[in-house]
């Protein structure tokens, strides 16, 4: 199994899908890490206008296949926040997003190798 976690600096959980820079991709056997690495992530928002203002990406956008190109072999994306859009596009991936709180990604992995890591569905805006 291939757990891919959303980050800017390889250290910590992106707060937003669609903005983070890279991925941690973790390798998993027999509940166990058996390999780690940093793969590039497109940005969704560098497509020239300001993004501090609130809205919705449509589940349509074709930014969306472009930056889950690069974890279409993994099964589970833990991330700190993200649009509906893209929840709804991991989704039809056959991707399970676990959105969550916790900064740390060796916490977050931990949690979640233990079956403790919980999905904060409200963190889907």
């Amino acid at each position: 199994m291939k757990i891919a976690l959303v980050s800017d600096n390889g250290t910590t959980i992106s707060r937003h899908f669609g903005r983070a820079r890279q991925y941690v991709v973790v390798t998993v056997e027999d509940g166990n890490e058996v390999a780690r690495e940093l793969r590039s992530k497109e940005d969704c928002h560098s497509h020239g206008h300001d993004h501090d203002h609130d809205h919705d990406h449509s589940h349509s956008d074709p930014r969306h296949d472009a930056i889950l190109d690069a974890i279409r072999d993994c099964q589970v994306v833990i991330a700190g926040g993200m649009g509906a859009g893209m929840d709804q596009r991991l989704r039809s991936a056959g991707i399970n997003a676990i959105r969550t709180q916790i900064p740390s990604i060796e916490i977050a992995i931990e949690k979640y190798l233990k079956g403790q890591l919980s999905d904060m569905v409200e963190l889907v805006h």
